[in-house]
């Protein structure tokens, strides 16, 4: 287990800290302490986390927001005491951890796919508010992957999969190989087990003949180029088990076929020296054309710079090699990490305008759709490589592999998209669905009042690759078609009604759980596919499920609310001037005990009881008036003693929700004797039956009346107990 104790140690033993900064990271290590002495709310501590910042170097910001944001001291130390102790932006950083922290990640016995894609579409939005907010998750979720050896094995697959879609591509996006690696080799082994083990296996037959093989190859290059003069550091790079199952996918070759199972590094002081190097291996061995790479001249959208080549080396075998400047390497391997240190104590933190852009598709992405395929298309934009086109104007463009000319038009500017109707290529007109190259030069061809084509949407068509192109374009087409949307997602719903048998279930009940306050937006985010089918249909089994269970069990909780009958077995009422009269209480006043009553003869279904005040015996005709008669409560039911009922209750769960029901029972001056609640986590639904202490004057259908005015109760039922206390 790591401790703050250790980190503080590492930290004062650094030469680049002044003093002042050690005197707050002494500081946050002390209170990262406190939260290591108490009893563990999160399988991952603050300070597990912060170790592996401290291994990228990040700033002092960064490292000491995350020692005091575990979870133990969001109680013990509060927004106002951090920004006291460590100012106003270490305090701001702190809540967006704690915001991040307060997402419950994958729960086994919730498996609806809805709950968990929004929370992570909601983690997600959270992350890229903040780069540096990022830095720390894709750190916790190397620390959770280290951790999950123990674990549940759907919650290590689930963990494992969000790794390898979302959080393996961000770390390479952001240019943290440390973080990449050990991200994509921990995900790959819980997702494909056998493999991994096999691989390694194979890794591990031939380590000692494939090192001493680097160790004699490291020696000749030594000799070549000192024999130049050329001063040069020489290692072997550690080979990673996914990145060899992807070659191995990639190319359709086994293991032992792959060129750079053996692989080297040489690090030289300038960029001329990388260029010296490259042009003396290349003389000296031959070298395999399609494996060559040169991204110090076209830097990786991470801003990744190397050159990379693989030569037919020593005693015929294939040999990678890298060639780097240190400053490179110390980029490659800590990416955007190190970019917030250097630029520490600057007012303005942006890193590269192309890795901004990519993130900002993202956040796009993740507003716009709450489909889960959404998660595919932000794997995809994390990804994707680069090319690089120009204008007319020999302006530089830069836009995704892949991109097309609508893709240019678009990236531009909005309007220019929705205008183009076609596209010169390096001066030839070329359809909307050609792939450009590196170095393309693309005018775009527009009319003046054009429009988008649906076909543009149509992936099968090619038009558009980039997912905020596509955006746009669906943005013009919702814009346009409010009503059109609103017509088809109502039409939607009545059939999904319908063919569900869902008449049980009100509009406000559908608008109350996609939290919506007017029908209309919902109807029009159904027909816009913000709400897609799969997610009406679950909301409304869902919504039947409850109901259903109610109705069977209405054998046991039945509504027992006194009828006629009741009340004339009982006494309730009594008819001056006559006995054993039939009566019941009349439904529109629903008068009480306290209430002055008066009765009314009805035609073959005795007396009713109304309040004198109800406004249909006030409006009686002068003949209707005749049928009165004069009734009272009898003094008998009054000096009845409290009896016992059970309540039964469903409900969807929420915060609060036990609590509201106890206060309305205390409100009506209902005792509670006994309760049993039932929780199910899969449904979100919970069961609730109590027993109760109610004073005879109270009528059951009252207090059902009260229950079911209480937000999320979906019904509710109460029966008297046959035994009178």
């Amino acid at each position: 287990m790591q401790t703050a104790q250790a980190l503080f140690s590492v930290i004062f033993k650094r030469k680049d800290v002044t003093s002042e900064q050690l005197i707050r990271y002494e500081l946050a290590c002390s209170i990262a302490l406190e939260a290591q002495n108490l009893p563990e709310k999160s399988v991952v501590r603050s300070v597990d986390v912060a170790h592996i910042l401290s291994e990228l170097n990040v700033d002092e910001e960064t490292l000491v927001a995350t020692l005091v944001s575990d979870e133990n001291l969001v109680n013990i130390y509060t927004s106002e005491m951090i920004q006291e102790r460590f100012g106003e932006a270490t305090a701001e950083l702190v809540a967006g951890i704690r915001k991040l922290n307060h997402f419950k990640e994958f729960d086994v016995n919730r498996r609806s796919d809805d709950v968990q894609n929004e929370r992570l579409r909601q983690m997600l939005l959270a992350m890229t508010s903040d780069i540096r907010i990022m830095i720390v998750k894709l750190a916790y979720r190397v620390a959770r992957l280290r951790h999950l050896k123990y674990e549940d094995p759907d919650i290590c697959h689930q963990i494992a999969s969000e790794t390898e879609l979302i959080f393996s591509p961000l770390a390479n996006r952001l240019g943290i190989a440390q973080l990449k690696w050990e991200l994509e080799d921990l995900s790959f082994r819980y997702l494909h087990e056998k493999k991994y083990k096999e691989i390694a296996s194979q890794l591990n037959v031939k380590r000692v003949e494939r090192e001493a093989y680097i160790s004699r190859t490291m020696e000749t290059l030594s000799q070549l180029l000192s024999t130049h003069d050329i001063e040069a550091k020489i290692s072997g790079r550690p080979k990673h088990i996914y990145s060899i199952w992807k070659k191995m996918q990639r190319k359709n070759l086994p293991m032992e076929e792959l060129y750079d199972l053996r692989a080297i590094r040489i690090y030289v002081d300038t960029v001329k020296d990388c260029y010296e190097v490259l042009g003396l291996i290349h003389s000296r061995w031959s070298y395999v054309k399609q494996e060559f790479d040169d991204y110090i001249a076209t830097p990786k959208e991470n801003g990744y710079q190397s050159i990379h080549t693989v030569i037919i080396g020593p005693e015929g075998h294939t040999v990678e090699i890298q060639i780097r400047t240190p400053e490179m390497h110390y980029n490659s391997e800590y990416g955007i990490a190190a970019h917030w240190r250097y630029k520490e104590g600057e007012k303005s933190k942006r890193f590269d305008q192309r890795l901004e852009k990519s993130i900002s598709n993202v956040r796009q992405l993740l507003e716009n759709s709450s489909d889960p395929e959404v998660f595919k298309e932000i794997s995809t934009e994390l990804q994707s490589q680069n090319i690089f086109v120009m204008t007319p104007e020999n302006e530089i463009i830069t836009l995704r592999q892949g991109a097309t000319p609508l893709d240019f038009a678009y990236s531009i500017h909005t309007k220019l998209g929705h205008r183009c109707r076609g596209a010169k290529v390096n001066g030839r007109i070329q359809p909307l669905s050609t792939s450009l190259k590196t170095g393309d030069k693309v005018e775009i061809l527009t009319i003046k009042n054009g429009q988008p084509s649906r076909n543009w949407l149509n992936p099968n068509l090619g038009y558009l690759t980039s997912s905020s192109a596509r955006n746009k374009v669906k943005n013009w087409f919702n814009k346009q078609n409010k009503e059109e949307n609103i017509q088809t997602g109502e039409a939607i719903y009545h059939r999904e009604m319908k063919r569900l048998h869902g008449e049980s279930i009100q509009l406000s009940q559908l608008l109350n759980r996609f939290k919506y306050n007017d029908s209309e937006s919902f109807f029009e985010d159904i027909g816009k596919s913000r709400i897609n089918e799969r997610q009406l249909t679950s909301a409304i089994q869902r919504l039947l499920k409850p109901q259903k269970k109610l109705n069977d069990q209405q054998k046991t909780f039945s509504f027992k609310t006194k009828d006629a009958t009741d009340y004339a077995e009982q006494n309730i009422v009594y008819v001056i001037g006559a006995v054993h009269l039939k009566t019941h209480l009349a439904p529109c006043c629903k008068p009480k005990l306290e209430d002055d009553v008066v009765g009314y003869v009805t035609r073959g279904r005795g007396i009713t009881v109304h309040r004198r005040d109800c406004a249909n015996i006030l409006n009686l005709t002068y003949d209707e008036l005749q049928r009165l008669i004069e009734v009272s409560w009898s003094k008998a039911q009054a000096e009845q003693p409290d009896y016992q009922a059970s309540l039964h209750i469903v409900a969807f769960d929420r915060k609060g929700l036990l609590r509201d029901v106890m206060n309305t029972l205390a409100q009506l001056n209902i005792n509670l004797i006994d309760s049993n609640t039932h929780t199910n986590l899969q449904e979100r639904t919970v069961d609730m039956n109590l027993t109760l202490e109610i004073d005879s004057q109270v009528v059951l259908g009252d207090i059902l009346d009260y229950i079911e005015r209480i937000q999320n109760i979906e019904s509710a039922a109460i029966s008297k107990h046959s035994d009178v206390h």
